[in-house]
């Protein structure tokens, strides 16, 4: 008996704990109704809106991507793309021992 009602105490502790989450790492669905239906996109912003919908939301900035600038053995230009800010691939970076 003891043990049934130990395995109960457990699945009952376990399942309350579960239930429990951090209001900051919850996404929840668009507030945002359209014509016919509601927006199926999740958000975790305080506006409450996905990013489509959200008028002040905008895109983080990226590094372009470029062509690298550096040379091969044979004297050709390199055709690798890269994001580094000094333009050069992951072959033509100085490595750092």
């Amino acid at each position: 008996m003891k043990k049934i009602t130990l395995s109960v105490v457990a699945l009952t502790m376990t399942m309350m704990s579960y239930g429990q989450t951090n209001e900051k790492q919850v996404s929840k669905q668009c507030k945002r109704v359209d014509i016919y239906e509601q927006c199926k996109n999740r958000t975790k912003s305080k506006s409450k809106l996905c990013y489509l919908h959200d008028p002040s939301y905008v895109k983080p900035v990226e590094n372009p991507t470029v062509i690298c600038s550096g040379t091969t053995k044979k004297g050709d230009n390199c055709k690798n793309k890269t994001k580094n800010t000094d333009k050069l691939c992951h072959l033509h970076t100085n490595k750092k021992d």
